[in-house]
C-alpha cells in the first residue's frame, strides 16, 4: 500500500514538473514571438524610411532635370535673334526680348510689325548706345540690374531704359540717382550739399511735385502721408529753400505736432547771397500735421510755426521758434525776401537711409 502511494506521488510530482516545463516553454515561445514581431516592425520602419528617402531623391533629381531642361530651352533652343546695337552685335532670344511685356523691345519683336533684317549680317539694327545695351539685355535675362556705381553711367543708362521703356530699370536707377526727376534742383552742386546734410548713405526719390500733382494740402497728403522721412524743397522765383523731417506726414483733423530733433530747415539760394545753410533745431522743433495744412515746421509745445505752407493765412516764414534763426538776418525774409510768399513749385522726396 505504501509503495503504491509513493508511486502515485512520484507521478504527480513528475506531472507538475512537466507542467512547469511546459509553461516555461510557452513563455519562451511568447517572448520569441514578441521579439520576432518587434524585429519585423523595426524592419518595416526602416524600409519605410528608405522608400521615403528614395522618393525624395527622385523628386530632387526630377526638379534638377526640369530646371536644366528649362535653362537649355532658353539658352539653346529658343528662337535666336541677332541685334546690331550701335555697331555692336548681340545674340539673344525672342523670349528674352519679350520678357517685359510693356517694353519697346517686346513690341518690336511681338510679330505685329515688319522688321527688316540686314541681308549681309542677318541682324536687326537699333541706333542706340552699343555698350549700355548689355546692361539692358542682362536685366531682361535675369531681372537683376548690375551697372557701375558711377553717376554719369547711371544717368546715361536711365536714358536708355526710358527709350526702351523698361520700367524696372527706370525705377531702380531713379532710386539710385539722387533728385533725378526734380524740376527745382537743377544745380548738381546742390545735390551734393543736401546729401551731406542727410544721414550717411541716404537716397532720395520723388514723391510729390506740386506743379504736376496739384498745389493743395489734399494733394500733398495724398502723395506724402505715411511715407517715412522726407525732404521738402520749395522754389519761390529763383530762391530755393525747405526742410527735412525724419517723421511721417499724416492727415489729422486737429493740428498734430511731431517733435523731431533730427529735422532741419535749409536755404540753398536766398536774396542775401549767403552760402547754402543748414538751420539747426532748437529743443522743441517739430513738424505740424493737419488735413488742411501743407508741410509745416515749428514747435511742439506752443505750436508756433517757423515755415508754414498752404495754411489758411498763406505761406509764411518766421524763424526762431523751433529752429535757430541765424545771426544778423531777418527771420521773416531770409529765405525768399518776403513773407507771406507765393510758391512757384514744391517737391517732396522720400529719404531712404
Amino acid at each position: 500500500m505504501g509503495s503504491f502511494l509513493e508511486q502515485q506521488m512520484s507521478l504527480s510530482q513528475l506531472a507538475r514538473v512537466k507542467l512547469t516545463d511546459a509553461e516555461k516553454l510557452m513563455a519562451n515561445a511568447r517572448e520569441n514571438a514578441i521579439g520576432k514581431t518587434a524585429d519585423a516592425q523595426q524592419l518595416m520602419v526602416e524600409a519605410s524610411i528608405l522608400l521615403k528617402q528614395d522618393l525624395e531623391n527622385a523628386a530632387k533629381e526630377n526638379a534638377v532635370i526640369n530646371e536644366i531642361t528649362k535653362t537649355l530651352s532658353q539658352v539653346h533652343f529658343a528662337n535666336k535673334i541677332k541685334l546690331n546695337v550701335g555697331g555692336k552685335f548681340y545674340t539673344t532670344t525672342l523670349d528674352t526680348l519679350r520678357r517685359d511685356p510693356d517694353s519697346l523691345l517686346c513690341a518690336m519683336f511681338s510679330g505685329k510689325f515688319r522688321l527688316k533684317m540686314d541681308e549681309e549680317d542677318g541682324a536687326y539694327f537699333i541706333d542706340r548706345d552699343a555698350e549700355l545695351f548689355r546692361y539692358v539685355l542682362n536685366y531682361l535675362r535675369d531681372g537683376n540690374l548690375f551697372c557701375p556705381n558711377d553717376n554719369i553711367v547711371q544717368k546715361e543708362l536711365l536714358a536708355e531704359a526710358r527709350f526702351y521703356q523698361i520700367q524696372g530699370i527706370i525705377t531702380d536707377l531713379e532710386e539710385k540717382i539722387p533728385f533725378e526727376s526734380t524740376l527745382i534742383l537743377k544745380n548738381e552742386a546742390h545735390h551734393s550739399i543736401l546729401l551731406s546734410w542727410l544721414p550717411p548713405g541716404a537716397t532720395c526719390s520723388l514723391l510729390y511735385q506740386a506743379s504736376f500733382d496739384g498745389q493743395t494740402p489734399a494733394d500733398f497728403h495724398r502723395c506724402c502721408d505715411d511715407r517715412g522721412p522726407t525732404l521738402v524743397v520749395i522754389r519761390v522765383g529763383s530762391y530755393i529753400f525747405g526742410g527735412f523731417t525724419s517723421k511721417s506726414w499724416e492727415s489729422a483733423c486737429e493740428l498734430k505736432a511731431k517733435q523731431d530733433s533730427h529735422s532741419f530747415l535749409f536755404t540753398l539760394i536766398n536774396p542775401f547771397g549767403t552760402k547754402p545753410m543748414k538751420i539747426a533745431t532748437k529743443t522743441d522743433a517739430s513738424t505740424h500735421c493737419q488735413t488742411d495744412l501743407g508741410p509745416t515746421f515749428g514747435t511742439a509745445s506752443t505750436q508756433c510755426y517757423d515755415l508754414q505752407v498752404w495754411s489758411t493765412i498763406g505761406n509764411n516764414l518766421d524763424l526762431g521758434f523751433g529752429f535757430k534763426c541765424p545771426d544778423n538776418v531777418n527771420k521773416k525774409t531770409f529765405f525768399c525776401g518776403t513773407s507771406p510768399f507765393q510758391i512757384d513749385d514744391l517737391e517732396v522726396f522720400k529719404v531712404i537711409f
